[in-house]
C-alpha cells in the first residue's frame, strides 16, 4: 500500500511538472516577438511578484560563460539592495560590472526598480515591476515595465511566468519595443528548492528574428537557506538551445536578509 501511494504521488508530481513546463514554454514562444538583452553572462532571475512588508536584503550575483563568442571565459557580476516600502511596494537598486577586452571589471549599468504586488489569490499572484537602467560610453539607457505571475501548484510545486518589456532611450537607441519571457518551475523540500528555469529573448518589433537567431536557454537550479541568520544560496546552469544562444551560462548568487 505504501509503495503504491508513493508511486501515485511521484506520477502526479511529474504530471504537474510536465504540464506547467509545456504551458510556460508555449506562452513564451507565442509572446516572443520582440527584443531584450543577450543571454550571455546572464545575472537575471525569474523574480516573483510577492512583496513582504518589512523585507530588506542584500544580494551578490555572478554569471560565467566558460566559452564566449571570442573563445574566452567571460563573466558579469552585480550587487543589489532591496527594501519593502509597505505590503504592496518594494524598491531595489543594483549595479553591474562585466569583463571586457579592456578590463576584468568594467562598469556595465546601474538600475532602479519598483515592484508593485497586485491583488491575487493563494493560487495565483501577479504584479508589475518598473525599471530604469542607466549606461555610459554612448550606450542607450533603458526603461521597462514587467508583468510577473506566480502559481501555487499541487504537492509543493510552484511556477512563475514573466513578460519583460524594454524600450531604449537616449543616444544610439534602437527603435521598437523589446520583450523577453522567463519561466520556471520548482519543488520545495526540506533540502531546498530544486527546479528548472527558462530565459528567452527575441527580435524587435522592427525586425522579427527566426527562431534559430533568437536566444533561448534552459537549465536546472537549486536554492536553499543556510543557517538561521537569513543567508540563502542559489546555483544554476543555463544551456543554450538555439545557435544564437551561449552554450553554457553558470550562475551563482548569495542573499542576506537584513
Amino acid at each position: 500500500m505504501l509503495n503504491r501511494a508513493l508511486s501515485d504521488l511521484i506520477i502526479k508530481d511529474l504530471s504537474v511538472f510536465k504540464k506547467t513546463i509545456t504551458l510556460n514554454f508555449s506562452i513564451g514562444i507565442l509572446l516572443g516577438i520582440c527584443v531584450s538583452p543577450a543571454l550571455a553572462d546572464n545575472t537575471g532571475g525569474v523574480f516573483g511578484p510577492v512583496v513582504n512588508e518589512g523585507h530588506r536584503s542584500f544580494e551578490y550575483r555572478i554569471a560565467i560563460d566558460p566559452n564566449d563568442a571570442a573563445g574566452e571565459t567571460s563573466f558579469a557580476h552585480r550587487i543589489h539592495y532591496q527594501q519593502a516600502i509597505n505590503g504592496d511596494f518594494q524598491w531595489r537598486l543594483m549595479a553591474q560590472a562585466r569583463k571586457t577586452a579592456a578590463s576584468d571589471n568594467d562598469y556595465d549599468f546601474i538600475q532602479g526598480e519598483l515592484t508593485w504586488e497586485l491583488a491575487g489569490t493563494d493560487m495565483h499572484k501577479s504584479g508589475l515591476r518598473f525599471d530604469l537602467r542607466l549606461r555610459d560610453e554612448g550606450r542607450p539607457n533603458q526603461v521597462g515595465v514587467n508583468w510577473m505571475n506566480q502559481f501555487t501548484l499541487a504537492n509543493d510545486w510552484y511556477s512563475r511566468f514573466l513578460v519583460l518589456t524594454t524600450l531604449q532611450v537616449g543616444s544610439n537607441s534602437a527603435s521598437g519595443l523589446g520583450l523577453q519571457t522567463r519561466a520556471n518551475i520548482w519543488k520545495k523540500s526540506s533540502y531546498g528548492d530544486l527546479g528548472v528555469e527558462m530565459f528567452s529573448t527575441y527580435g524587435t518589433t522592427e525586425k522579427f528574428r527566426d527562431f534559430s537567431e533568437q536566444s533561448h536557454a534552459i537549465g536546472p537550479f537549486f536554492q536553499r537557506a543556510i543557517g538561521q541568520d537569513g543567508w540563502q544560496i542559489f546555483a544554476g546552469v543555463l544551456l543554450g538551445i538555439t545557435d544564437a544562444s551561449p552554450d553554457t551560462d553558470i550562475r551563482f548568487r548569495v542573499t542576506k536578509k537584513l
